[in-house]
């Protein structure tokens, strides 16, 4: 993925969103929609080799793959969050915004629950060694 490619494409939409604004605020949506969906799609193409990458190393490192699981969840819940709160913020909700942070904070530490317990499994085997 070439991110310098995709930040000067960025930076020419916005551009062309704050040159069109002025005439029409509906060209800058669409403009907008088309370049976000664009890096989208574009960086959906990458997620499959990463996720297969990431897969070999656990099973080569004889993890529990349970654990690899949690692990993308929770990185889905971040950049879900993430995308979510941006929007509301791009859209001058800052209280939303705030809120579903918090969500997504407390969706982490529920996903992370089965790796608590494991390592309170862990440290009652130590303490009891």
């Amino acid at each position: 993925m070439n991110i310098i490619a995709i930040t000067g494409m960025c930076i020419i939409a916005t551009i062309f969103i704050k040159l069109f604004d002025k005439i029409n605020k509906e060209y800058g949506l669409i403009i907008v929609l088309g370049i976000v969906s664009f890096i989208l799609l574009l960086v959906l193409s990458y997620i499959s080799p990463i996720i297969s990458a990431i897969e070999e190393l656990f099973s080569l490192s004889g993890i529990d793959n349970k654990y690899l699981v949690i692990i993308f969840k929770a990185i889905g819940v971040c950049y879900l969050t993430q995308l979510g709160c941006d929007f509301c913020k791009d859209s001058g909700e800052n209280a939303i915004a705030n809120q579903l942070e918090l969500a997504g904070k407390v969706s982490l530490l529920i996903i992370a629950l089965p790796l608590f317990s494991e390592l309170i499994e862990i440290v009652k085997r130590v303490i009891t060694l």
